[in-house]
């Protein structure tokens, strides 16, 4: 692991066997055949995230498209590219990380590919529920509140996941089924007393249930318990709405499965869930997240979450361990340049004999090792 994680930061060009065996101390049939091997990333990455900051947490859980070809891959098929905004034929893969409130960065915790059935009982929703359900204990070690995109706040992902005690935070679609709750007096007739109110009607909010709790230059957020009809229980709602510059008003509906949660508490958490975009983003560029060549499925789960991990220990090292009250911009190509620099010194001190002990920590050597680096 250590030495994967050292040629991951520092090598360039592909990050397949062949090309990282140029950089670790192992052939290459080493390599792949430590690749087929289990490992607990889930357990390694929940003990890393514990030697940081101790902040409140959220896990982050959104799938992501990767490009793969062969025939003979496992788990090829098409699924939907945001950045391409179509259906493509590769990989996906589901990631889950935990972002901090108070650094407001994402850190790895595993990833799984997603696997399709043509089983007329498989549900896709279900099967991402499962990759958190298998692990509950160890999640909750890291945060009870899942946030999710739009696309999972349907009844067969969010019952399951709060059934296990997480709290599910994500958006509505703008036609979702909302009801207040009903405040009439009872009638005295015989029957049920009535339990809902009126349908929400979102551009005409009734102020006697929605109250405002947020408010900047051209937004402004409104909150309420309500009932969702598609998922079956009473949320908390929260509507944003946001003034842009053409004139037109934007409505974004939040909700959070916890009731007592405040408006502006679920608006904080849901905007953070896209920090496991960038994750994902640092891992495709400099990590080499879609340069597998591997066709076995161990090897595959290895490669991403190595790839995806190696993000999150170059943030442990270089961006958490920063004690300056402003940090440094987060930089992954600056990080690779001085792994890549320091690797490179040291070869060729190996190569001449010569000991590197009296230059370490010179000025001279620390120039050197930030030779290409981006500057701060």
């Amino acid at each position: 692991m250590i030495e994967n994680l050292k040629g991951l930061l520092s090598f360039r060009g592909r990050n397949n066997f062949t090309n990282m065996s140029r950089y670790l101390r192992y052939n290459e049939a080493t390599i792949r055949s430590w690749y087929e091997k289990y490992f607990n990333y889930l357990f390694f990455n929940i003990e890393l995230i514990k030697t940081l900051k101790d902040e409140l947490r959220i896990i982050a859980f959104d799938p992501s498209y990767v490009s793969k070809s062969g025939q003979l891959t496992p788990g090829l098929g098409y699924f939907w590219s945001g950045c391409d905004n179509s259906t493509k034929r590769g990989l996906e893969i589901t990631g889950i990380a935990s972002v901090g409130l108070e650094s407001k960065t994402a850190m790895h915790l595993e990833a799984h590919q997603t696997f399709k059935s043509e089983d007329e009982s498989f549900n896709l929703l279900t099967f991402y529920a499962n990759l958190i359900l298998s692990n509950v204990e160890l999640y909750k070690q890291v945060s009870d509140s899942v946030v999710v995109d739009a696309y999972f706040s349907r009844f067969t992902f969010v019952d399951p996941i709060v059934e296990k005690g997480f709290i599910v935070i994500s958006k509505l679609a703008k036609n979702a089924f909302l009801r207040y709750r009903n405040t009439e007096p009872p009638t005295g007739k015989r029957g049920r007393p009535k339990v809902y109110g009126e349908k929400v009607k979102f551009n005409n909010l009734d102020q006697r249930h929605f109250t405002l709790c947020f408010k900047n230059e051209n937004s402004e957020a409104f909150e309420a318990e309500v009932h969702s009809k598609s998922l079956k229980r009473w949320i908390k709602c929260v509507v944003v709405v946001t003034e842009l510059d053409n004139g037109k008003t934007r409505r974004e509906i939040l909700f959070s499965t916890d009731i007592n949660q405040s408006g502006s508490a679920i608006i904080e958490r849901y905007r953070l869930r896209f920090q496991i975009e960038f994750l994902f983003r640092d891992a495709k560029q400099f990590t080499g997240l879609t340069h597998c060549q591997a066709r076995s499925k161990n090897k595959i789960h290895n490669h991403i979450n190595m790839s995806l991990t190696a993000v999150s220990v170059a943030k442990a090292l270089h961006y958490f361990d920063n004690k300056t009250e402003e940090k440094e911009p987060f930089s992954l190509s600056s990080i690779k340049m001085l792994y890549f620099n320091r690797n490179y010194i040291q070869r060729i001190f190996k190569g001449f004999g010569i000991a590197p002990e009296p230059y370490d920590n010179s000025e001279q050597m620390l120039q050197i090792e930030r030779f290409g680096c981006i500057a701060a």
